[in-house]
């Protein structure tokens, strides 16, 4: 080929990339696209017929030797001054007995400790239900639940935790047992969560 023809042909190839590049940029402006290092809120209204919200994000879950992705939930009734967080797990993947965390009549609750960044432990009782895991899981999973303190629930809508590291613990039903694990980044866009929490904080009594 000429050089002047293979110039001419290149410089079009680059032209019409970088044409098709922008024009990819556009579709996707302002569109959140999630990875492992990106996690995103995912906003879903549960029930058709109650204007409840929850927040979503993703994470991983450990129990010994197994490794499982985890989902956390975080949930607000509206008019009520607390919000409640779910760690949502499959148990026959981590091995996990769930037995003892089952129902009202758990023998077991925990605690569920929550650690935010460095940011001090907190301790909640925990209760495990078996339930569907939003929109999008086929099938359900196991959710074990607590209630969130206010000012942890106003740290999570905060600049400042954009990014953070959540760690969830659940120490083992039996004495000698292992304790089981999550971890979650938290995403660096908060805004669903703040829509979601946001009756939670306006009703809480600080």
């Amino acid at each position: 080929m000429h050089p002047l023809t293979f110039a001419l042909v290149t410089g079009l190839v680059i032209t019409q990339f970088s044409a098709d590049l922008r024009a990819g940029d556009a579709l996707t402006a302002g569109t959140d696209i999630i990875t492992p290092a990106t996690p995103v809120w995912l906003v879903e209204q549960p029930y058709a017929d109650s204007p409840m919200l929850t927040a979503r994000t993703f994470g991983g879950s450990a129990y010994g030797d197994y490794h499982v992705k985890a989902s956390l939930e975080i949930s607000c009734f509206p008019k009520s001054p607390t919000a409640s967080i779910a760690l949502q797990i499959t148990p026959e993947s981590l091995g996990f007995d769930i037995a003892p965390f089952e129902g009202p009549d758990a023998s077991a609750n925990g605690p569920l400790r929550i650690t935010t960044a460095t940011r001090t432990a907190i301790d909640h009782s925990v209760n495990g239900v078996w339930t569907y895991g939003g929109a999008f899981q086929i099938g359900t999973i196991f959710a074990l639940s607590a209630t969130v303190p206010h000012d942890e629930l106003a740290y999570w809508a905060s600049d400042a935790s954009r990014g953070q590291t959540l760690k969830l613990s659940i120490a083992p039903a039996k004495k000698g047992g292992k304790p089981l694990t999550a971890t979650f980044l938290l995403p660096t866009n908060n805004n669903g969560l703040k829509r979601v929490i946001q009756p939670c904080l306006a009703n809480a009594s600080f």
